[in-house]
């Protein structure tokens, strides 16, 4: 007889195929919805806008957790619980189980760019693994261990509210109520104990929201082999079959895709160019987010090697116990699950062609003198196997580490440093490259053409003069998302400050704050005590200056309305012309001219 526990897994599994099918129309009317709500502080009519549960979603967010409305709502920071307690056997014991899938999964979910989360029954972080394509500085802590995607702290989302509603849920888009989110489709299911209570949910969250319905139909195939405990977790072979049955639509690489390179990296490109005519090892550094992959790409549709392969493989994201596997192939019969035919490794897949090993700076040490005995001898042997293999393989490796500070500190050999050292490219953070304007106009033309084509969509002079003072810090990966998400949620055709995400402002307002402050400090103060109007009236000029007249970005670095800060520019005779003499700081004395 079937237990309480399977019957109420298969009722899910039969849910998740129900909602498979109700999502392939297509979507939209929650993009009028959430607008209307935005206007009126009300919610829509449920039965002419949005799905019914997006509805009652919506109602709890509003009226239930009371939480702030608006494209702008400011979390001042996502809800993390570092020290999450050991005390979730049922939890614990299904991450070890997703813990198991092998790298063969990961690849794939980085393929489609795709990530699965694993939360624990108060929606904390307990694992992800995949591909992490968003790299703002509020949505990237969602990925860290111990976030809470519940509903009641993050809005409704596919994992919180499956939590919470006990059964599979789907939300896409501007279905979600935080707009953080709007670029995205969460989808989630939860794990259900003998008696009905969940003890896990897993979920998949994918920056391509035209997926909904192959995302539920990979998220039914996880459940059910946790919820059946299949042998596929420790058959490599098994899950390869299974992949090759799952077809998601390709996804348009944002990174390289119709994007003319500026003259500056050409210069690099052509560079690499020769480098690798000579066979000598190229490392690719820079901050994390800069490109150095889609620098890989240019450079092997440039050089001789440009119709061979391109394989990649990051250091960093194989466990440990199959990098050898992966890297070198294994022999029929070499382990529990391997193929009888065997399998080829990285290397033989990259024989007279491209191997690219990014994040060689988070591979682990013990592995590093493995790798540089197949660097020196162009020879490698398949586990399992007697026989080495020779190729022919130019070896690209790429790091955000910095590796002379590693080799100092023990945690990266020497030998290899200066081995795949033969020649450095180093790519610069977007706040430094002279081409950054060039780039912005490039990213932000393709993703008009991808998101809204045949629109004329512009951009005022007061974002781009933003943009062109903005520190950056996620480089061209935040680039992307800060003008993917902007035209995801514009209610014009024209991008103006108030379209940005609330976050990449305050990042800005952060760096003028920081050169404010080293300007006041630098300045001769008088042995005048200074009175709350001067104080007030430094305080405006201050912000006005570092925002370079922009009347909203000041007035939201005061913490006050525009209307506030035009009454006051006019109590202190403070022009609205941003060269006007008014605006002076005389630094020796502080005192201005009126």
């Amino acid at each position: 007889m079937e237990t309480n526990s399977t019957l109420r897994n298969d009722k899910l599994t039969h849910e998740m195929f129900f909602h498979r099918h109700e999502f392939e129309h297509e979507i939209d009317r929650p993009i009028e919805a959430w607008k209307w709500m935005i206007q009126t502080r009300s919610l829509p009519d449920k039965e002419d806008w949005v799905r019914h549960e997006v509805y009652e979603a919506w109602r709890r967010c509003l009226e239930d957790y009371a939480l702030p409305l608006g494209k702008y709502a400011h979390w001042h920071s996502i809800c993390v619980n570092e020290n999450l307690t050991q005390n979730l056997p049922a939890a614990l014991k299904i991450r070890k189980i997703i813990e198991q899938f092998n790298c063969n999964f990961y690849t794939f979910f980085k393929d489609a760019s795709v990530m699965m989360v694993l939360t624990d029954t108060e929606g904390h972080i307990l694992y992800a693994n995949g591909e992490q394509r968003i790299p703002d500085a509020f949505i990237s802590q969602l990925y860290t261990k111990g976030a809470n995607w519940s509903e009641n702290k993050l809005g409704n989302n596919g994992l919180g509210t499956a939590m919470l509603m006990k059964k599979p849920v789907a939300f896409q888009g501007m279905e979600h109520f935080l707009s953080v989110l709007h670029p995205y489709t969460t989808v989630g299911c939860p794990i259900l104990d003998e008696k009905g209570n969940c003890i896990a949910t897993i979920g998949l969250i994918s920056d391509n929201r035209e997926r909904m319905s192959s995302l539920f139909a990979f998220l039914n195939l996880i459940c059910v082999l946790v919820n059946t405990h299949f042998p596929l977790a420790q058959n490599i072979m098994a899950q390869e079959r299974v992949l090759k049955q799952i077809h998601f639509k390709g996804i348009k690489d944002h990174t390289s895709s119709h994007l003319t390179i500026s003259s500056d990296l050409e210069l690099l490109v052509k560079k690499a160019v020769k480098l690798q005519h000579h066979k000598i090892p190229i490392l690719v550094t820079g901050e994390s987010g800069v490109g150095k992959d889609h620098f890989v790409q240019l450079l092997k549709n440039s050089g001789e090697r440009r119709d061979a392969p391109l394989i990649a493989i990051n250091c960093a994201s194989i466990p440990h116990d199959l990098i050898e596997s992966e890297l070198f192939g294994y022999e029929s019969g070499s382990f529990t699950g391997a193929r009888s035919s065997g399998k080829a490794g990285k290397f033989m897949l990259a024989d007279k062609g491209i191997l690219f090993l990014d994040e060689i700076g988070d591979m682990s040490f013990d592995l590093q003198s493995t790798l540089l005995r197949v660097l020196e001898t162009s020879e490698f042997t398949p586990v399992g196997g007697n026989k080495s293999i020779r190729v022919d393989v130019q070896v690209i490796a790429a790091t955000n580490v910095n590796l002379q500070e590693a080799v100092e500190a023990g945690t990266f050999r020497r030998d290899l440093y200066y081995r795949l050292n033969g020649a450095q490219i180093h790519l610069l953070p977007l706040r430094e490259r002279g081409d950054k304007n060039f780039i912005i106009q490039q990213i932000l033309n393709r993703e008009i053409n991808s998101i809204s084509p045949g629109d004329s969509i512009n951009i005022c002079d007061d974002v781009l003069a933003l943009f062109d003072n903005h520190p950056w810090p996620g480089n061209i990966r935040q680039l992307i998302n800060v003008i993917r998400t902007t035209l995801y949620t514009m209610t014009d055709k024209i991008i103006r400050i108030n379209d940005l995400p609330y976050d990449f402002i305050l990042e800005i307002n952060k760096k003028s704050k920081n050169k404010a402050i080293e300007s006041i400090n630098k300045s001769e103060f008088s042995e005048e005590t200074m009175s709350l109007s001067e104080w007030e009236l430094l305080g405006i000029k201050t912000a006005l200056i570092n925002c370079k007249g922009n009347i909203s970005i000041a007035a939201k670095k005061l913490g006050i309305t525009r209307a506030t800060l035009y009454k006051k520019m006019n109590n202190f005779n403070i022009s609205k012309e941003r060269k006007d003499e008014s605006w002076e700081i005389n630094k020796k004395k502080l005192i201005f001219k009126n």
